[in-house]
């Protein structure tokens, strides 16, 4: 790039490039700057198994950006002229148990209903009811997602005006667990939800994460889950193509070092090769914010700032993945139905079963008995050569282990052959033989590989209500400017929405394109 250009996105993750994206249909001359050889951060797909077969890194459904306008609307074409393409089952997930009777989830209410009712006609009954009063509130949970997110006090205000309103507020402070258990009776549906409620690495039992439930369930129905078609990088490749046909550019292997700050304006950014990115009008970036510390930001900070970014809450747990690519699709001992899933998920049946988990992995131990797994390939024929398949798999599991992260160097292999045996139990042909390549990703691996995932954490630090909503990433920053330094912006997991691919782009957007005297909906319209 010959010129200087009007905004840097430091970072080519998912939500980097989402900003970048709205930037360059308004107009704005916009440079990308991803310090990997590719960019999507936790959104990308590669052959690191075998030759044909394609690999989701990390994220591989996307589910809540289904709603967000960015694909709902396809504001920025990205659907409808740069290639992405999704696949929308029926038959979303079914959770298995230890006798393989199995509860399955469908996008039809119905047909949920009465697979639940299996268990507990009683629970069928009030799933429904649930979901009903879920999606009576959904345009008021979703407000803040997909648009910038109101301070956490202004949020409460206006929850208090109203009955449901302060209803909504308290299941905003309960467990998602303790919600559960005001509703539903059998401990298969009970446990589902939890593990539901814990997708975004969160104990259910934590108090705060009781919203969660009303998000899913009705989101899962009304939207269903969506797979892209070649891969969950496929979002990424077309908003890069979205990027560069709008004029801005995308450069990989171009880490970012330091940011310049003068003045209190950061002005540009310093990259590890020693060259110096001046940006005419602002930085954006989605680096996790405990990267930024005073010495990446080469200026001094706030005392408060710097506060809280020593006292941020973590996740709770972390991720062990691993994938395959296997000979044959595999076949589970619970049945057709459970074959045809999109997803298939392993839990215990009984309510203490599920509770020890959490106390598992919050002590540094290991659990190998209830990974959750994805064979996409019978969906999408672009994800395996002809009659082979793919397999995501991945279970919960500590970074901190007792001994130390280190150990995962140690266990790593081990612990994927337990949990792959595991597996292949609860199936009716998989075994070793039937396995043609496989690539396994321990919490520390994450943090190796990808540099805003610190400790492993995909979510960048912890969804308890002090880091949700209006008060991510703390409350003394809320929202997507960075406390005390002008023309730095933040965007992706460490903000509102949060973490999952969610769209939160089109949010952190919106200030930024205030500040350049940007009208966001004239560019959504054109």
């Amino acid at each position: 790039m010959s010129k200087k250009p009007e905004v840097i996105v430091a970072g080519g993750g998912s939500s980097g490039l989402q900003v970048a994206a709205y930037l360059a249909k308004a107009g704005v001359d916009v440079l990308v700057l991803e310090g990997r050889e590719f960019c999507g951060g936790g959104v990308v797909t590669r052959e690191v198994t075998a030759p044909g077969f394609k690999t989701d890194i990390a994220s591989t459904c996307h589910v809540f950006i289904q709603p967000n306008p960015l694909i709902k609307d396809d504001e920025l074409q990205l659907q409808s002229k740069y290639g992405l393409e999704y696949i929308k089952p029926d038959n979303i997930l079914s959770v298995v148990y230890p006798d393989d009777r199995a509860l399955t989830f469908y996008k039809d209410l119905d047909k949920t209903c009465e697979s639940i009712a299996q268990f507990s006609k009683k629970d069928a009954v009030a799933y429904r009811k649930f979901y009903e009063w879920g999606c009576q509130q959904f345009g008021m949970l979703t407000a803040g997602m997909y648009a910038p997110a109101p301070p956490f006090g202004t949020l409460v205000s206006l929850l208090e005006t109203g009955v449901e309103g302060r209803e909504l507020l308290r299941c905003m402070y309960v467990s998602a667990h303790d919600l559960v258990l005001e509703w539903f009776e059998s401990p298969q549906l009970i446990n589902s939800l939890d593990r539901w409620a814990s997708e975004n690495m969160a104990d259910p039992r934590v108090d705060g994460s009781g919203i969660n439930l009303l998000l899913m369930i009705p989101v899962l129905h009304m939207y269903g889950i969506a797979i892209p078609k070649g891969g969950s990088g496929a979002l990424t490749d077309s908003l890069i193509r979205s990027i560069e046909d709008r004029g801005g550019e995308v450069r990989v292997n171009s880490k970012v070092k330091k940011f310049k700050v003068s003045g209190g304006k950061c002005t540009g950014v310093i990259l590890e090769s020693g060259e110096e990115i001046l940006a005419s009008k602002a930085v954006v970036t989605n680096f996790n914010i405990r990267q930024l510390t005073e010495d990446m930001l080469g200026t001094s900070m706030p005392d408060e700032y710097n506060h809280n970014l020593k006292v941020i809450r973590k996740q709770q747990f972390m991720s062990f993945h691993q994938n395959y690519a296997l000979d044959e699709v595999p076949q589970y001992n619970a049945g057709s139905i459970v074959d045809d899933s999109c997803m298939v998920e392993f839990c215990p049946d009984t309510l203490e079963g599920m509770q020890q988990l959490w106390v598992t992995f919050a002590y540094g131990n290991l659990n190998y008995e209830t990974p959750i797994s994805l064979s996409y390939a019978k969906y999408d024929p672009t994800r395996a050569p002809a009659g082979k398949s793919t397999l995501y798999l991945y279970q919960y599991a500590p970074y901190y282990l007792k001994g130390g992260p280190q150990r995962w160097d140690e266990i790593k292999e081990d612990t994927a052959n337990k949990v792959f045996e595991q597996w292949c139990s609860r199936t009716k042909n998989m075994n070793s033989s039937k396995v043609l390549g496989r690539w396994v990703h321990s919490p520390l691996d994450f943090e190796r590989n990808f540099p805003a995932y610190m400790e492993g954490q995909i979510n960048h630090l912890g969804s308890q209500i002090s880091h949700n909503f209006g008060n991510r990433p703390f409350p003394a920053m809320s929202g997507y400017r960075l406390m005390g330094i002008e023309s730095l912006y933040l965007c992706g997991p460490s903000t509102p929405p949060g973490p999952g691919v969610l769209g939160g782009g089109r949010a952190a957007v919106q200030p930024v394109m205030a500040d350049l005297g940007i009208d966001f909906e004239d560019v959504i319209s054109k």
